[in-house]
């Protein structure tokens, strides 16, 4: 599992799964709550250049590489998230971000920079004098919209006020030694914390702890083990459920 993109306002979560052996890459989407998974329809074997770029709008878009070493974003590929068909394509154009009537995308090849207004669903264009700076408002303002349904966690590294309180917390729940850095969510119903232990040298092992409000532990699962450093982001809570990727391979879902 190399990436996850959610739509929270269609329910929609899209994947992207690579094979570095056989440098394939996979495509799918879900359908939350319930869980139907759908592969992406590519018109071509050679998926190993393409990327996951966003869902939104019940499609699923893509990108290609302009220049390889540096990871450079070309290209626009959108597939219907509750088919997997292919529904349009601009491969001379590159996706900016979501906003509220449509898709920002730019030509990197004109000047002046002026960003494009793409209609989500058939890739035309509906507005070609965008400055960057509208565009960048327009994105963030949508974003807090978008994901206004979506609890993340907040990351706390040591030395921080509320790591320190997260960290007594734990070493007295579970009688473990957290270190590095937490992430910490909270519901209505139950705290949710991201944690390190130590794992032989210069190695760590992740752990995701689900408590209820009176401190009553109901989940503590390995999420990754013998790992380099933290990472933020392990976990999110959507429509009451809490989702995470476990040895980067299995994604799971938990009702809260």
């Amino acid at each position: 599992m190399w990436r996850i993109r959610l739509d929270a306002p269609g329910g929609w979560l899209a994947l992207e799964v690579r094979d570095a052996d056989l440098l394939q890459t996979r495509f799918y989407t879900l359908q939350l709550p319930g869980g139907r998974l759908l592969e992406l329809k590519l018109p071509d074997h050679n998926t190993w250049w393409l990327g996951l770029e966003d869902v939104h709008e019940q499609a699923v878009y893509l990108h290609g590489y302009g220049d390889r070493q540096l990871g450079q974003h070309k290209g626009i590929r959108a597939f219907a998230a509750d088919s997997g068909i292919a529904l349009w394509q601009q491969p001379e154009l590159t996706f900016y971000g979501a906003e509220q009537g449509g898709l920002l995308a730019y030509n990197s090849r004109q000047e002046p920079a002026n960003l494009l207004l793409l209609e989500s669903r058939y890739g035309k264009v509906i507005q070609n004098d965008i400055s960057q700076k509208e565009a960048a408002e327009q994105v963030q303002h949508y974003h807090k919209l978008r994901f206004e349904g979506v609890l993340y966690p907040h990351l706390y590294r040591e030395g921080e006020d509320y790591y320190r309180q997260v960290h007594a917390f734990l070493v007295q729940a579970l009688e473990c030694e957290p270190v590095m850095a937490l992430e910490y969510a909270e519901t209505d119903t139950c705290l949710v914390v991201s944690y390190y232990k130590r794992a032989g040298e210069n190695k760590l092992d992740n752990f995701l702890a689900v408590f209820d409000l009176n401190g009553f532990l109901h989940l503590n699962e390995l999420l990754a083990g013998a790992i380099d450093g933290v990472g933020s982001d392990t976990f999110f809570i959507f429509m009451r459920n809490l989702y995470f990727v476990q040895n980067k391979t299995t994604l799971k879902a938990y009702s809260l």
